[in-house]
């Protein structure tokens, strides 16, 4: 069986986001996969090590999800390499694929090589957080430099329109095609209605979406 593939890319919540799309998956009866092609914090539960070691498909069955990937520093895991992102595809129903890192800020700017989408992608997800409203765009905004914006400047709607639309969508080349616009964090009526205003500014479809605080740290 082929998988299918989603790569979720930019900043405020796309891991969680990430891990509760995997949850829902396994709930559907699906067998799913998680994999960075950068860096992302070893989960507590499910890691699988790149070697792949002798009974390493028993836990899949029992628990429906893995993530794979080498370890790294600081408790980081990393690409599972080619050879094993290939055998995930061939065996799973569905792979979930974190494409970029972003210092756990809610916003940021992809830089020249980012995201890294893997070629076989069937749909991304670029996530953007909403609680940078009303802050200063350097202290909510990974590489903000990269859009020449004023470090002091307030993070208004247009403005984190302009990030969304300029610092991601307008980087990714063919994959704006296949991408939907997520704004997390909508937490009360206030950021909901900022989030339907915002997405109404883009140029690709989009959704708000918000999860509970336990949901948030997770993984």
């Amino acid at each position: 069986m082929t998988a299918v593939v989603y790569t979720y890319i930019g900043a405020g919540g796309k891991t969680t986001s990430l891990f509760a799309r995997a949850r829902q998956e396994r709930a559907a009866g699906y067998r799913v996969a998680v994999v960075t092609t950068t860096h992302m914090m070893r989960p507590a539960n499910w890691f699988v090590p790149t070697a792949l070691p002798e009974g390493w498909q028993d836990s899949w069955r029992c628990d429906g999800i893995i993530v794979v990937g080498q370890e790294g520093a600081d408790g980081k895991i990393t690409w599972p390499g080619d050879s094993v992102y290939r055998h995930l595809c061939a065996t799973a129903d569905i792979v979930l694929v974190e494409g970029d890192g972003s210092r756990r800020l809610p916003l940021k700017v992809m830089g020249p090589y980012e995201p890294v989408i893997p070629a076989n992608t069937s749909h991304v997800y670029c996530l953007a957080g909403l609680s940078a409203l009303g802050q200063s765009i350097k202290d909510v905004c990974f590489r903000w430099e990269l859009l020449n914006l004023e470090a002091e400047a307030v993070v208004t709607e247009p403005v984190l329109a302009y990030i969304v639309e300029a610092g991601c969508l307008a980087r990714i080349g063919a994959w704006k095609d296949k991408t939907t616009v997520v704004l997390n964090q909508a937490d009360d009526e206030r950021r909901q209605q900022a989030g339907k205003r915002i997405l109404n500014a883009l140029s690709r479809p989009g959704e708000w979406t918000t999860y509970p605080v336990e949901m948030r740290e997770k993984k």
